[in-house]
């Protein structure tokens, strides 16, 4: 595995998230499997970034990576020795993180707009 130009591409992320759940997750499982196994630290900094790029695009993808584990294995690379591992470990947890405060800053939109019409 290696960086790509698709890795870093908006648009791609946009229109093929989703297509890590085919065949059961598959692609995602592999990309969990690689934190937990490798070694090699490119790989571990490209796995992170496309984790972090599928929680983002992929509305379910934080509990999807949860279910599988993923969420723990990106966060053992936080303390990873290489400064490039922990820095896409920590944006992929920046994405997870965001993905939860849009839904919290919708929730309360919602309640204050069913409290403001109740008034």
């Amino acid at each position: 595995m290696e960086w790509s130009p698709v890795h870093k591409s908006e648009k791609f992320w946009r229109e093929n998230a989703g297509r890590l759940n085919e065949k059961n997750y598959e692609l995602l499982k592999i990309l969990i499997h690689l934190l937990e196994t490798s070694k090699d630290t490119l790989v571990l900094s490209v796995a992170c970034h496309d984790i972090g790029e599928y929680t983002r695009h992929y509305s379910r993808g934080k509990r999807v990576l949860e279910q599988l584990g993923g969420k723990q294995w990106v966060m053992q690379h936080l303390t990873h020795a290489d400064p490039n591992v922990r820095y896409e470990a920590l944006l992929a947890v920046q994405k997870l993180m965001v993905h939860n405060w849009e839904y919290l800053g919708k929730q309360l939109e919602k309640d204050a707009k069913e409290t403001t019409a109740r008034t």
